[in-house]
């Protein structure tokens, strides 16, 4: 009860920093002063869509996409959250996992790649995708077969990869084995 507590002052916080034109470094300072942890910081600016505006904002200032990156993560953002609000700034799903992997590590990186092919548009250019992550990972089976995916969303990722049903399947099979 005293953590919700906490959690609801801290709304107050973010509405007071922004009344104030307090940018959201600012807050989240403000915010892990008052005992705020880093996941308590991190639900409140989701629910706000923080990092998007931020991702947006610095997009059409010119900076650059290692710089926005940083910035992202020291607002508590993870990696899936760096991923969503580059790609909800306009970077395709293949330009977004290009800004992002290389400052991700190991397990890191599948955050990263599971937002670019369940999160990206319809109409994304998912081949790019694919050239993209045979950059970084061995195979498509060795993408899918790492991600920890529902059944729906492993079709759609597999349907994205290029990756017939039947390997989608046996694959979700053999990892619950």
């Amino acid at each position: 009860m005293i953590r919700q507590s906490l959690v609801n002052w801290g709304e107050g916080v973010i509405e007071e920093g922004l009344s104030c034109d307090d940018g959201w470094s600012d807050i989240v300072q403000d915010l892990v002063a008052e005992g705020l942890n880093d996941d308590e910081v991190a639900t409140l600016l989701r629910q706000r869509e923080a990092w998007t505006a931020e991702a947006r904002e610095m997009k059409a200032a010119g900076y650059p996409y290692d710089e926005i990156i940083f910035h992202l993560t020291s607002l508590r953002a993870s990696w899936a959250d760096v991923g969503l609000a580059l790609m909800t700034a306009g970077l395709s799903p293949a330009d977004m996992l290009r800004a992002v992997l290389p400052s991700t590590e190991e397990e890191e990186h599948w955050p990263v790649v599971q937002v670019a092919l369940l999160n990206g548009p319809e109409d994304a250019d998912y081949e790019e995708v694919r050239g993209v992550l045979g950059f970084f990972f061995a195979s498509e089976e060795e993408v899918l077969g790492v991600l920890d995916l529902e059944l729906v969303q492993r079709d759609l990722a597999a349907q994205r990869l290029g990756i017939g049903h039947t390997n989608a399947s046996v694959t979700q099979t053999e990892k619950h084995a």
